[in-house]
């Protein structure tokens, strides 16, 4: 069976959104076909965006909006904020495959879309290596450089994977750069354990990489051969097709691109609504912890000292993810944790495992003990709901 591929140039990155949401609708429909996408994105539109599992108030998408770029948050993606302009291809993938323990995951398809990322590098003579969700890395001297970034989801369907190539080609243009330092927060704790510390600093364009090292080669032959490696490791497919998207595709990701650069999309999950939905007199905790991944606590507490809510988000990867209508794993970790006394470490521990070890529930690389972490980390900074301010405001952005 062909894989049917479909380009598109100069769209905004919050086309990737409404793209997930449009995959998923056509599996519930039965009209689904493994599918790639290719997005090319131009310097007159470009955007900034946060993952589906980040905090809401790291972004302001208001001062986005007034810097001449275009906010939005992930649907089927994990992983943190990121910039996507001119020079910054992406490649999706989309295709069904039954989830089941261990052998079809999120851990297991997302190394398998890294490692494909780096045979397709490989193949013109990088020393490429993938070693984690999200990272495909070239070493060059003593430091490794992020050329590449990927992971794979699995969306409101147990067979619907999404899974992606986030190809580094190009220079961020400075003005970019500036804006998502200014409308972004940017953890400081994300860094303790990189060799570099900020987020622009652990990359490097391939295609400098590319001059540096002698190896002639243009963005196209590599997206070509990244898209070869991955539909051969995903799918199973060696025949892809080029078409268009069908006049009614196209009608619905039109209708649907505006509401995933809505605040009602962006700040869905975020700590400060969950302070205006607490009971007056509240308190409230807040703190990350890096593990493998950035896992941010916010907890809210009762007059006697026990959790009555609570937000997880970060730069991790989960499953279920959240849908559009539901907040997918994150009720697995509210449901289990309310009522309980922040000091006893024991019931909070054993709440954890619960979740951890449902049949369903997958963190790849994250411990229970890495959210208990960032769960008593949190306890240890109580304040009132009402004094809670956004990071941007705090740090000054």
């Amino acid at each position: 069976m062909s894989v049917r591929r479909i380009d598109l140039f100069g769209v905004p990155n919050s086309y990737w959104s409404a793209i997930d949401n449009l995959m998923a609708r056509q599996m519930y429909e039965g009209t689904f076909r493994n599918t790639v996408v290719v997005l090319r994105f131009s310097e007159e539109r470009p955007s900034l965006s946060i993952g589906i599992n980040d905090d809401g108030d790291r972004i302001d998408p208001r001062r986005v909006r007034e810097r001449g770029h275009i906010p939005f948050r992930h649907l089927c993606c994990g992983g943190g904020a990121g910039a996507f302009t001119a020079g910054l291809p992406l490649i999706l993938y989309y295709y069904r495959r039954p989830y089941r323990k261990p052998d079809v995951t999120l851990l297991s398809q997302s190394d398998l879309n890294g490692q494909a990322n780096a045979a397709a590098l490989r193949r013109f003579g990088f020393t490429a290596e993938y070693r984690a969700i999200g990272d495909t890395e070239i070493l060059i001297g003593e430091t490794r450089y992020k050329v590449m970034a990927s992971y794979a989801g699995n969306y409101a369907l147990p067979d619907y994977w999404s899974a992606c190539s986030s190809l580094i080609w190009g220079p961020l243009p400075p003005y970019t750069a500036r804006v998502y330092g200014e409308c972004i927060y940017h953890y400081p704790e994300k860094f303790e354990d990189k060799e570099t510390k900020t987020p622009q600093a652990r990359m490097k364009p391939l295609k400098e990489v590319a001059e540096q090292q002698g190896i002639a080669i243009d963005c196209e032959e590599v997206i070509e051969a990244v898209i070869e490696e991955n539909v051969r490791a995903l799918m199973g497919e060696d025949v892809i097709v080029r078409e268009a998207w069908a006049p009614e595709e196209e009608e619905e990701l039109a209708r649907t691109v505006p509401f995933f650069e809505s605040e009602t999309w962006i700040k869905r999950l975020s700590t400060k609504q969950l302070c205006a939905m607490a009971p007056a007199g509240s308190r409230l905790g807040v703190a990350v912890y890096k593990a493998r991944k950035l896992i941010k606590a916010s907890l809210i507490l009762n007059e006697r000292g026990e959790i009555q809510d609570c937000l997880l988000t970060g730069d991790f990867y989960w499953r279920p993810q959240p849908t559009l209508f539901s907040p997918g794993a994150l009720q697995y970790f509210r449901d289990a944790l309310r009522g309980l006394p922040l000091g006893d470490e024991e019931a909070i521990r054993a709440a954890l495992e619960s979740v951890f070890s449902r049949p369903d529930f997958e963190m790849p690389l994250i411990r229970p003990e890495d959210v208990f972490q960032a769960i008593r980390r949190a306890g240890e900074r109580l304040l009132p709901v009402e004094a809670y301010e956004e990071p941007l405001r705090t740090h000054g952005g």
